[in-house]
């Protein structure tokens, strides 16, 4: 009985988040149209995290918010801010990069465990400002926490 009330709750949480961060991402969107900005939305994978993003990029800068569904059904949400280190640099034409530290948190779904935060570090390679609408890729590396390690991401520009 516990248990589903519990993930009644976290399931509510989930949508409630969800459900702002799409309107705070929609109006970021329409304010910032520019070519040098955009929405979007991914998909991450790795070994045992899969989850979903969505992101707000701009020609310095990424911000996103996410969930993932970690080992043994346990949820992972995340916050993560970068730069767009390769967008500052002058004369650079190689593979675009982005440097950022992450806010996650593990909930284990089950009171028994200990919920876990975590503050990290992460780099990344691909498309982060989301100025060309449509398909992109990132490989994003997170140093330490429940996400840690490497993943890769597919997502839609919008």
């Amino acid at each position: 009985m516990q248990t589903s009330r519990r993930r009644i709750i976290a399931i509510s949480a989930v949508v409630s988040l969800t459900m702002i961060a799409l309107l705070v991402t929609s109006a970021a969107a329409q304010r910032f149209q520019s070519r040098t900005s955009g929405a979007a939305v991914s998909f991450s994978y790795s070994g045992d995290e899969d989850g979903w993003r969505l992101e707000l990029g701009s020609d310095g800068t990424v911000y996103d918010v996410g969930w993932f569904n970690g080992e043994s059904g346990a949820d992972i949400y995340c916050l993560e801010v970068g730069l767009s280190a390769s967008e500052t640099m002058s004369d650079y034409e190689g593979v675009p990069f982005a440097l950022g530290v992450g806010a996650y948190r593990l909930d284990p779904g089950d009171p028994e465990l200990d919920e876990e935060d975590d503050v990290a570090i992460w780099a990344g390679a691909g498309d982060f400002t989301h100025a060309r609408k449509g398909l992109f890729y990132q490989y994003r590396y997170i140093f330490s926490g429940p996400l840690s390690g490497s993943q890769g991401v597919v997502g839609w520009a919008f």
